[in-house]
């Protein structure tokens, strides 16, 4: 406007200054206003895109932010809670009853496996026991000398089978002594340490009561059950994130076992990942979230999902494209492909270098000028 008032009062000058003109004058004279009228232009142009750059001036367009685009690795996961479990985690029970005589561990102390853990008062049955031994020695030395007789066609049939009879009932009756004195000693069923002492000196205990908990902290796993929609897109050997909420710690696993069969009350499946110790803490029933790679592509174009917006022709985003000297937004169509967490794949539609308008998308019409 202030352009064309300056030109305007050029033009009055200049017909006050020459009277009437004639009209080679007039033509004279539209030429040079016209150049100055393109030297102001000019003039003002490159004015306005300096005091732009300098930010004294608003540029002209919508302000915009726009992401370039460029292709990366993608992956998808299945996110399911699951626990860590102990698959040698025994709470070992008394065989035999009788009373607490000695306690040989302590909570946390390593043992092997058959390790005796208590003995119980065996009294009852040792001194039952050392009888029994007498009397099979004797039994033993009379049935080798009734057999040496009965070889020799010495003696009786009787005679040789009763003393067989007795030695053999003997021998039984020690084995059977032997046995329940060992059902006197509580052994450890697997190495690993003491995590539970539930019994005391002077306890009167009986078969089947819980006395210790012994746990195997080596052989590790994680367990969880996934819904049996997703029974399809898992397998043996697929790589899981374990994060254990508890220490702030991730580590990588693969699935060491799928279940084959869905069970009936909640239509789950269970997934399992080993834990390799190496000096890690793991506690059992510890809560951790499995995150199960369900997809993977080593070349992706991903855009925030937010940023993918929806009309009766279909999805689609705002970019921006470079028209002359003017940044203009445009609207692309676009396949989605999978989503995960805030990402989603555009599978058609897009390629690698395009910018996508990622703020200020909103009320943003095709064709709009737009600045960054």
């Amino acid at each position: 406007m202030r352009t064309n008032q300056f030109l305007a009062g050029l033009a009055l000058l200049g017909i006050i200054a020459c009277g009437k003109p004639s009209a080679s004058d007039k033509a004279s004279r539209l030429e040079e206003l016209k150049k100055q009228q393109a030297e102001l232009s000019n003039e003002i142009k490159a004015l306005e895109e300096e005091l732009m750059a300098k930010g004294e001036i608003p540029a002209s367009g919508k302000l915009v932010v726009a992401t370039t685009l460029e292709a990366a690795p993608f992956k998808t996961y299945l996110e399911v809670q699951g626990r860590v479990d102990a698959r040698e985690s025994v709470e070992v029970s008394a065989e035999g009853m009788g009373v607490v005589r000695k306690i040989n561990v302590r909570v946390g102390q390593q043992v092997a496996k058959g390790a005796v853990l208590a003995e119980l008062d065996n009294e009852l049955i040792t001194k039952p026991l050392e009888e029994v031994k007498t009397q099979l020695d004797f039994a033993k030395t009379v049935f080798n000398k009734q057999k040496s007789l009965w070889d020799e066609g010495i003696g009786t049939e009787l005679q040789y089978l009763q003393a067989k009879n007795q030695k053999e009932s003997l021998e039984k009756r020690l084995a059977s002594l032997q046995t329940q004195l060992e059902k006197t000693r509580i052994v450890a069923p697997v190495a690993g340490t003491v995590d539970e002492v539930a019994i005391k000196l002077g306890q009167q205990i009986a078969p089947g009561m819980p006395t210790f908990r012994v746990v195997n902290y080596n052989d590790m796993r994680v367990v969880a059950d996934l819904a049996e929609s997703n029974i399809a897109k898992v397998k043996q050997g697929d790589a899981v994130l374990l994060y254990f909420k508890d220490y702030n710690r991730e580590e990588s696993a693969k699935l060491s076992y799928v279940a084959k069969s869905i069970n009936l009350i909640n239509r789950t499946f269970r997934v399992e990942a080993n834990l390799n110790a190496g000096g890690k803490t793991y506690n059992p029933n510890m809560v951790v979230v499995m995150r199960i790679n369900d997809f993977s592509a080593d070349s992706a174009l991903t855009v925030p999902v937010n940023v993918i917006q929806k009309s009766e022709q279909g999805s689609f985003l705002m970019v921006a494209e470079k028209q002359g000297k003017q940044m203009l937004a445009r609207k692309r169509y676009v396949t989605v492909g999978r989503t995960y967490a805030s990402q989603a794949q555009i599978t058609d539609g897009l390629q690698a270098g395009d910018k996508v308008i990622t703020v200020g998308y909103n009320d943003l019409n095709d064709g709009q000028e737009i600045r960054f």
